[in-house]
């Protein structure tokens, strides 16, 4: 790899950790709209089959998905950490790519995948 080539990398490294130190507070769920029925003897949604919508945060943690009310007041704040977790694991992927650019010499995949490759025969 040429030096041109290894200060672009060093460059797109730089801006990739400054993205990933400016993310912010983040979590691993998600942000779900749930209608629940409640035991409301004469309640109109209830009794029609609506529900109650209810603001939930999923996770699933070694095969089991945990849910647990979060309330309308603090979903903005949860959808907001869960978009910076899908964030976060975008930037982890790039980094990884530049990072495994310079320890093969080789320069980064392209926009195809995990090979460049121009396709079947070639």
């Amino acid at each position: 790899m040429d030096d041109t080539a290894q200060r672009d990398l060093r460059r797109k490294r730089t801006a990739l950790r400054r993205k990933l130190a400016s993310l912010g507070s983040f979590v691993r769920v998600s942000v779900v709209l749930m209608k629940r029925r409640r035991s409301c003897p004469g309640c109109r949604k209830c009794v029609s089959g609506q529900g109650h919508p209810t603001w939930v945060l999923t996770v699933s943690r070694k095969g089991k998905t945990h849910t647990v009310y979060l309330g309308p007041r603090r979903r903005v704040q949860a959808q907001k950490m869960a978009e910076n977790y899908r964030r976060l694991l975008v930037l982890v992927e790039e980094l990884a790519e530049v990072n495994r650019a310079f320890l093969t010499g080789k320069p980064q995949a392209g926009k195809r995948g995990r090979h460049d490759t121009a396709g079947p025969g070639t």
